[in-house]
């Protein structure tokens, strides 16, 4: 322990430059770089950034999960086995005898009970994943029902696809906490989340919180009651660190065992380095801008069709991610159901500047862009300034941490924010309601992108709910495959590539594991 408390100490005071001897973690302890400044919480019923969704990941555990491998794939986790009406509106769960909870007490479905409710009581920023099958603060207690100690039954309000339910059950916000514990320490009617939001966790997954201080490091410690079989490492550390050039040099000196964060030239480097490999993985993830339409020169739609051509998407394949990331100019990612090979956009500033004119629009206009200030957010950034300003749309690009780069999405405080988008579960539902469906549509009207971008999709909104109501799975294919042809023209959103996942390892490193969505790494399979 001397040693991984040295370590921990250095991470919770300023990062010290990387020394020029060779270093070692520690034996017991994996050591992850990434950036974790945009982390606001721990507490599974409100988290929702990405650092928080990784780690919340490793300490709690949900009803159902999928095979990283074949996202199509459901398996049973807290559940062991359920059953569906033939309306397909009442599941009902038997819950896995030998689970436990770091305290030691058994997994029941009367922990699953409140853990369900307790997201939709919350009210979090992430509720809509449960809340948009009906529930609300006012009914939930009733259709969402412990029998016994192994039966949970949840009642939706409406018919939808039959998988659909299962995987919003699989993500992040579907985490189960120990009720008895949490229960302890609530606060003013708050279901304990000050509680969890300071350095505690009530789960039953392979790590327990150990230490976190904002926007600097995360320390996970092995969970010794954990059910399933024991991780790999005793510890994880997380630690800040933005930039991918400080990410290699950490990795090339020993100091972590994952680089989250890399960028082409260090995996350039790393192909030369006996000691260092590269761990490939499936993504969902898209980069995308969001063009906020109140502004008064996205209000125009010929506009903002022109900005869809002044986007060089393969020269910044080419350049910025040289195989990191794929051309993709539609909502739904490869892999899921729905995709499509579409791509009627490339870079062509004459024809930016003729639809411009048909939108009554001359000369040259300001934008402001909200950039996250790490890679490849700021060279994407950088090449779309260049790109743009040659059709006289000049961008100024307001770079900033990763805390005010969400608060500024989440507030529409902005003109164009450069974004990444992680389905929440592996359905196409997580990215169409995202990116079509209006809060008026939404069955627990809860706002998506399409309202936070000021956009009303039109008829687009209930066909994408359509789309996720529809049982025959053909049929719901080709209805996301007519969706997104007319989407990704009309919207105020420039789907640009999709994430090819890439981390740097320590070639000590073993067994890890790399998820299809952003909330499905999986720690506890890395050994050293």
């Amino acid at each position: 322990m001397p040693l991984l408390k040295a370590i921990a100490a250095a991470v919770f005071g300023t990062v010290l430059a990387v020394s020029t001897a060779l270093a070692e973690t520690p034996m017991a302890t994996l050591v992850v770089a990434d950036a974790i400044d945009d982390v606001m919480t721990l507490d599974p019923g409100e988290v929702g950034e990405v650092g928080g969704v990784l780690t919340s990941s490793q300490i709690y555990q949900s009803l159902v999960s999928i095979d990283p491998a074949d996202p199509t794939a459901i398996q049973g986790l807290l559940a062991e086995s359920w059953t569906i009406s033939p309306d397909g509106r009442i599941f009902t769960f038997k819950m896995n005898p030998r689970a436990r909870f770091a305290s030691g007490n058994p997994v029941t479905a009367h922990d699953a009970e409140f853990s369900l409710r307790r997201v939709v009581h919350l009210r979090s920023r992430s509720a809509f994943i449960i809340g948009q099958f009906g529930f609300s603060p006012e009914n939930v207690d009733d259709r969402i029902k412990a029998v016994d100690d192994q039966t949970l039954v949840i009642e939706i309000a409406d018919t939808y696809s039959p998988s659909f339910l299962l995987y919003c059950l699989s993500s992040y916000i579907a985490g189960i906490v120990d009720s008895k514990t949490v229960k302890a320490h609530q606060k003013d009617g708050d279901y304990g989340n000050a509680w969890l939001k300071a350095d505690n966790s009530a789960g039953s997954g392979p790590f327990k919180l150990s230490n976190w201080e904002a926007g600097k490091s995360i320390l996970l410690d092995r969970n010794d009651s954990y059910w399933d079989k024991k991780p790999g490492v005793e510890h994880v550390l997380i630690r800040h660190v933005a930039e991918s050039a400080a990410q290699l040099a950490l990795l090339e000196a020993g100091e972590i065992d994952v680089a989250n964060r890399l960028g082409p030239d260090e995996f350039d480097a790393i192909a030369g380095a006996p000691q260092l490999t590269t761990l490939n993985g499936r993504s969902g993830n898209i980069y995308y801008l969001g063009l906020n339409v109140r502004n008064q020169y996205l209000a125009n739609p010929k506009v903002v069709e022109g900005m869809k051509y002044l986007v060089d998407y393969q020269g910044m394949v080419d350049t910025v991610s040289r195989g990191m990331m794929e051309v993709h100019q539609t909502m739904i990612p490869k892999g899921f159901l729905g995709a499509i090979d579409y791509t009627p956009f490339k870079f062509d500033v004459a024809k930016a500047k003729a639809l411009f004119a048909e939108g009554g629009v001359t000369g040259e206009f300001p934008l402001d862009m909200v950039v996250w200030d790490t890679q490849p957010y700021t060279d994407i950034a950088k090449a779309i300034q260049a790109s743009m300003a040659k059709a006289g749309v000049m961008i100024n690009l307001q770079v900033v941490d990763g805390r005010e780069w969400l608060a500024r999405y989440r507030n529409h405080d902005l003109d164009i924010w450069l974004g990444l988008w992680g389905p929440d579960y592996p359905d196409p539902h997580s990215n169409a309601k995202a990116f079509t469906v209006n809060k008026q549509d939404a069955p627990d009207g809860s706002e998506g992108i399409t309202d936070r971008f000021g956009w009303n999709a039109g008829a687009l909104s209930p066909e994408a709910m359509a789309a996720v109501r529809e049982q025959d799975t053909s049929k719901r294919k080709g209805i996301y495959e007519a969706i997104q042809r007319v989407h990704s023209r009309a919207s105020p959103f420039i789907f640009m590539f999709q994430e090819v996942r890439k981390v740097g390892v320590s070639a000590k490193v073993k067994g890890l594991v790399l998820g299809m969505t952003f909330s499905d790494d999986r720690y506890w399979a890395a050994s050293k």
